[in-house]
């Protein structure tokens, strides 16, 4: 496991970051809008999506994939995107890729 926590799904694996502090390395889905949307289209749209990850077709959907879905806030996620931004920009600059 890469995250930084046990999955619960397979508990009994232990996390890369009980032997590397600090390591973590998530895969990660979720849902943008385009600059400028309202922020009250944006809360309905929240809710919606939001309200899908609790019906249970969609959880058993996600647990297949082996996935844990977080339903936060549009800030929350927009500040979580942020953070992944800083965490890999040095390496990819390093590393030379390049996006054609």
């Amino acid at each position: 496991m890469t995250t930084s926590q046990r999955s619960p799904v397979m508990p009994e694996v232990p996390a890369v970051a009980e032997t590397i502090k600090g390591f973590e390395i998530d895969t990660w889905w979720g849902l943008v809008g385009p600059a400028g949307l309202s922020r009250e289209v944006t809360a309905r749209l929240h809710q919606a999506f939001a309200g899908a990850l609790q019906q249970p077709e969609v959880k058993a959907r996600f647990a297949q994939l082996m996935a844990e879905p977080v339903g936060n806030t549009p800030d929350q996620f927009g500040a979580f995107m942020k953070q992944e931004l800083a965490k890999y920009e040095s390496v990819v600059k390093a590393s030379g890729a390049k996006v054609d």
